[in-house]
């Protein structure tokens, strides 16, 4: 994939992974002017595969999405960028490098889309940016200040992969690190843990921190993934009162984290600032809903950029549209060979050698992840 520098405020530079398609491309360096952008953002913890999303419509190979430029990032202490990350992490600081990115690459208008604390960085950039978001849609939406069980559960989470990690890079206490991975994997998508894409997401996302945080950089965790939602400060009605652009709103109704309360709480909250702005419910879907539903999460992000955008330059839906991400799953386990979707049937091409010929530490993660149980 290719990388963005941005220069930090301190001199140096920083290296963001960034994925860009279009129509006709499933990887490209830049996108086609003249045509909507939409903007994806990960949640925490996860990188840009997680946008591959399911094998029957990943979002980056949804024929109708894919009339729109499609782009995403991994945010700093994430996937392959390289930048800092500190005590004053949050949302601010993110919404930053979205502006930054998006300006780099040439992006001077864009729809916005966010899973989690994905969602809450979309709102802050189009307060930040009220000329330049043209719609925000937010999966899951976080509440103001996160709730003190759930930050317990992140904590714990951290404290698991802390200790499993710090001590010595190459004696890893698998064991422990498990107990947080499998504990990460509840508050994602609850018990819908065996699917071939979540495994593969799951491997890939092992792989990647484990060359990050881990040893001297094991803290990372605790930054990134807690310090996080402390440093997140509510949102105040003369801020939401920037945003012009519409918003959706989608609680997943098995949401554990973020039961359906917080997401209410919220759409008073802009109705307040009078946003235009409605609350829909995916049913049956996890916290991270628009992994294992994700036709209905497509479906609606479409239907919402199409109401909100210009239709008369859009190219028809690509015939044949292929995801960016494949490659780099099916190197950590997902069994679904090359994929290329088409109008009324994919073509698969299985790739045995993708499947079977997993390097031994990927290999050795994906067994250890999901071939054991914690014991009740």
């Amino acid at each position: 994939m290719p990388r963005i520098v941005l220069h930090s405020s301190d001199g140096g530079s920083e290296s963001f992974n960034y994925t860009i398609s279009t129509p006709t491309e499933a990887s490209a360096s830049h996108i086609v002017q003249d045509l909507p952008t939409l903007v994806l953002l990960l949640p925490i913890s996860a990188a840009s595969p997680f946008f591959h999303q399911h094998s029957r419509t990943p979002i980056f190979a949804d024929r109708h999405l894919r009339r729109f430029n499609l782009v995403t990032f991994d945010p700093r202490g994430h996937g392959d960028t390289e930048a800092k990350v500190d005590a004053n992490y949050g949302r601010e600081i993110l919404a930053d490098d979205v502006l930054k990115i998006t300006e780099t690459l040439n992006i001077s208008a864009f729809h916005i889309a966010g899973i989690a604390t994905g969602g809450s960085v979309a709102l802050q950039v189009a307060v930040c940016a009220p000329d330049r978001v043209r719609s925000v849609f937010v999966v899951s939406p976080a509440p103001q200040v996160e709730p003190l069980e759930v930050m317990q559960g992140r904590q714990e989470i951290a404290d698991c992969w802390i200790q499993a990690h710090q001590t010595n890079p190459t004696e890893i206490d698998e064991v422990v690190a498990e107990d947080g991975v499998y504990g990460a994997l509840q508050f994602m998508y609850n018990n819908v843990l065996e699917t071939p894409l979540i495994k593969a997401l799951t491997c890939y996302g092992v792989d990647k921190v484990r060359r990050t945080w881990i040893g001297d950089n094991a803290h990372l965790i605790q930054l990134i993934t807690v310090q996080f939602f402390s440093n997140q400060h509510p949102f105040e009605v003369s801020s939401l009162e920037r945003i012009r652009a519409p918003v959706v709103l989608v609680h997943c109704s098995e949401d554990i984290v973020y039961p359906r309360h917080h997401a209410e709480a919220l759409l008073e909250l802009l109705h307040t600032a009078i946003v235009d702005a409605k609350l829909v419910t995916l049913e049956g879907a996890p916290h991270w809903g628009n992994a294992t539903h994700p036709e209905e999460t497509n479906a609606l992000l479409y239907g919402f950029v199409m109401s909100s955008c210009d239709t008369s330059k859009l190219p028809p839906s690509p015939e044949i549209v292929e995801s960016p991400f494949l490659d780099e799953l099916a190197q950590h386990g997902l069994m679904e060979g090359r994929l290329i979707w088409g109008r009324r049937h994919a073509v698969r091409r299985y790739r045995y050698n993708n499947i079977c010929g997993l390097d031994s530490e990927t290999e050795r993660h994906f067994l250890i992840i999901f071939h054991r149980r914690p014991t009740v």
